[in-house]
């Protein structure tokens, strides 16, 4: 694999910084040089844009994140064990971005639409196989259909857009716990609930 050049990943983990911090669609390419020690003319070497430079950063959380989850599906833990390491994973990774982030996120501009739907495509393929595998040992329904787990996931994406919703929430990392909880566990308890 090629090694990146260290002004690129300075502009990459700068912009990273800045958009979690102020979210997307504030953060400019000036400020995101700045915080880099890049010039304008280094950033354009590398990057058409802003929006390729958040689909490259993307590019590699999803990355990070594909590998995450095939160490996760290869332990020999039960499935109830993988969907609390994914939980835990899930809350770290969104308590590290700010609300603005996540609502930049959540309303993204056209351009990153299709990229998003695609990267959300291939982690729902690969968590569907897990979830297939789990059916055939037991620890998941096996009359669940996973079209309709995915339908649910994507509805209940929608409902993170929803502001009154979110607001009942200290923050976004709250929110998204509340809705993964109710995906895996239903009004049933957690199991981290049940101990307490």
């Amino acid at each position: 694999m090629k090694k990146e050049s260290r002004k690129k990943t300075q502009i990459v983990q700068a912009a990273d910084q800045l958009f979690k911090k102020f979210g997307i669609k504030k953060v400019t390419v000036e400020e995101i040089c700045q915080e880099a020690g890049a010039s304008k003319m280094t950033f354009y070497k590398y990057f058409k844009n802003k929006t390729e430079l958040v689909k490259y950063n993307w590019q590699l959380m999803i990355d990070d994140s594909m590998a995450k989850l095939d160490e996760l599906d290869k332990m020999d833990i039960p499935f109830t064990e993988k969907i609390k390491i994914m939980l835990k994973m899930k809350e770290e990774a969104t308590s590290q971005m700010g609300n603005q982030y996540i609502r930049d996120y959540l309303n993204m501009i056209p351009d990153l639409l299709s990229f998003y739907n695609e990267m959300f495509s291939r982690v729902m393929a690969r968590f569907m196989d897990m979830i297939a595998r789990a059916q055939e040992k037991g620890e998941v329904r096996k009359t669940m259909r996973p079209e309709f787990f995915l339908a649910v996931v994507q509805k209940m994406m929608e409902l993170a857009k929803n502001e009154n919703l979110v607001d009942l929430y200290k923050d976004y990392t709250e929110f998204a716990l509340e809705v993964n909880n109710f995906l895996y566990y239903g009004i049933l308890p957690s199991p981290e609930s049940e101990r307490q």
